[in-house]
């Protein structure tokens, strides 16, 4: 690791440099960075994360890189949310695939790529996620959707009362959203939420 150094006679300790962080769309990944992608998230995850990943088509990456090597990763897709009775449409960007190898988890690196995401954000109306881990997301600024949450499926609406979402309101978030309200949004191979 690379440390800061600092003037023996001012006696501070040295410094952790912070990782960079790199943002970069999904069809611009090479095969050796989408397998590194792939690894850190199994890792993480302890299961195969490759089913998981064909989730992310569309998605833009946003990578925590320290020394060359990845050490945390987050990513958001384009989806829609509805919210309320009348099922007023929502630009999300829904935030999947935060991990940080196992080995390297709390040193700050997942922290680093989750507060990085909502700046870059611009365009959508709120960003969304489904928290493994709520405190973790709490820290940074992410409320839990605390009202019923749905899906469509072939004109039909399914409850999902055993899923939890949370979300991150950015400046173009109506200001009457209401975490007790309904959300709604389309059904997805893999994970609904």
């Amino acid at each position: 690791m690379k440390s800061v150094a600092t003037d023996s006679a001012t006696a501070r300790p040295h410094m952790m440099l912070k990782p960079a962080i790199h943002i970069i769309e999904h069809a611009a990944l090479s095969a050796d960075l989408k397998a590194r992608i792939l690894a850190l998230c199994r890792d993480a995850y302890e299961e195969d994360f490759t089913p998981y990943f064909a989730l992310l088509q569309g998605a833009t990456h946003v990578l925590a890189i320290k020394d060359g090597q990845l050490v945390s990763h987050g990513a958001w897709v384009r989806r829609e949310l509805r919210y309320g009775s009348r099922r007023r449409p929502l630009s999300c960007a829904y935030v999947e695939a935060v991990a940080t190898p196992v080995h390297l988890q709390r040193q700050g690196f997942g922290t680093l790529v989750i507060q990085a995401i909502p700046p870059l954000l611009q365009g959508y109306d709120i960003a969304a996620l489904s928290p493994s881990e709520p405190g973790f997301y709490a820290r940074s600024g992410w409320e839990m959707w605390r009202g019923p949450l749905f899906f469509m499926k072939d004109g039909q609406r399914f409850s999902t009362p055993d899923e939890d979402v949370m979300i991150y309101r950015l400046p173009g978030t109506p200001a009457d959203l209401d975490l007790q309200d309904e959300l709604e949004t389309d059904w997805r191979q893999g994970d609904v939420w």
